[in-house]
């Protein structure tokens, strides 16, 4: 078992050069960050005209991705179909959706309820009783 040693940040701050720290964020502003790894648009970019001409010609993203994995590329026809939209519509790079899922919800947890003796707006007599609300 390893025993962690805590940090002395009030040590640390007496000893610290904060000019030469600067200096070295302020190069970092200069540089574009790294990138971690290539994305499989990446790695298609090079292929992107003949990609889009094989749609267009009727090839559906489930065929060339199908095609591409014989080939080595390891691509979904989900990721391949989000690439070769957005490049019809102009993009540059490769699209990524940025689209949350919805947690799934039970039926009973589908609709929101509200109690009906907190409501001001009805004539009828105010019992309590949970009703569901569109």
């Amino acid at each position: 078992m390893t025993m962690r040693t805590t940090t002395d940040y009030t040590k640390l701050a007496a000893t610290l050069d904060y000019a030469a720290l600067e200096k070295k964020l302020e190069q970092l502003t200069q540089r574009d960050p790294p990138r971690k790894r290539k994305t499989v648009a990446d790695v298609l970019q090079p292929l992107r005209e003949r990609l889009l001409d094989l749609h267009g010609r009727g090839w559906r993203a489930t065929e060339l991705a199908d095609e591409l994995k014989t080939a080595g590329v390891s691509v979904s026809a989900t990721r391949l179909r989000e690439c070769l939209n957005y490049w019809a519509a102009g993009g540059d790079r490769a699209a990524r959706s940025h689209t949350r899922r919805q947690p799934k919800r039970d039926a009973a947890n589908s609709q929101p309820t509200t109690t009906s003796g907190l409501s001001s707006r009805s004539n009828e007599p105010q019992t309590g009783q949970r009703v569901t609300t569109r």
